[in-house]
């Protein structure tokens, strides 16, 4: 059972800190834990954005570990990139017995909350910590939103009429612009159907949590029409 400590040197000027710094917290927190760290994996040049499956250093390490291993960092959004990404990440570990502590958080977060973590809970210091090193993440990802809202724009032209797309909505100037809250939701069902969870139980989810009646071939549409816009950008 391998203990990894993960240095990450953002390119983002207000995330950056030492190397040396990163890892005397690491050993600290290693101790504390009772744990000692085997390996330091550094990454460097990366923006936080970025999928930590996709990194150079961060995807040689989500591939090298094992069932019992453990990754340590110092904060969860240098690890986490998304709220999609570490709903992905966290799925694997926890189904592979793979510890990722974030010192940050003090504990663990390869938890069987995890989905909860992600989108039910929200009461807890522990949650708030997490989804507050998400929104760091997305927050960076704010100038690039921006521009890719801007060229659809462009492309789309003003509004002239029809049904208004799921997820957006006609703003004073008769464009289509991202509607923040329809969003959320996408994105929610987006990570539920990654957990495989069928349209009919989405449905009742979205339902409780959001207080929004939506039928599960509506909501199997709004997926489609997710997926196909991924792949008309890519």
């Amino acid at each position: 059972m391998a203990v990894f400590g993960y240095i990450f040197l953002a390119r983002e000027k207000e995330q950056l800190m030492p190397a040396g710094v990163q890892e005397s917290g690491l050993l600290e927190y290693a101790q504390s834990a009772g744990l000692t760290v085997d390996k330091f994996i550094t990454e460097e040049n990366v923006a936080l954005r970025s999928s930590f499956q996709q990194r150079r250093e961060g995807g040689g390490l989500f591939r090298a570990v094992q069932s019992g291993d453990t990754v340590i960092v110092m904060r969860a959004e240098w690890i986490l990139g998304s709220v999609r990404d570490a709903s992905s990440l966290l799925s694997v570990w926890k189904k592979n017995g793979v510890s990722l502590f974030c010192v940050n958080l003090e504990t663990n977060i390869t938890l069987a909350e995890k989905r909860k973590l992600l989108i039910y809970e929200g009461g807890s210091g522990l949650v708030q910590k997490l989804l507050a090193a998400l929104l760091l993440c997305e927050g960076s990802e704010h100038d690039d939103t921006i521009k890719a809202t801007e060229q659809i724009q462009k492309r789309k032209g003003k509004y002239r009429g029809g049904p208004v797309p799921f997820g957006w909505e006609v703003n004073k100037k008769c464009f289509l612009v991202q509607n923040p809250e329809q969003q959320r939701i996408i994105r929610a069902i987006i990570t539920m159907r990654e957990d495989h969870w069928s349209y009919r139980d989405i449905s009742e989810k979205l339902k409780e949590d959001f207080n929004l009646q939506l039928s599960h071939e509506r909501i199997r549409r709004i997926f489609s029409s997710s997926q196909e816009k991924e792949e008309t950008e890519e």
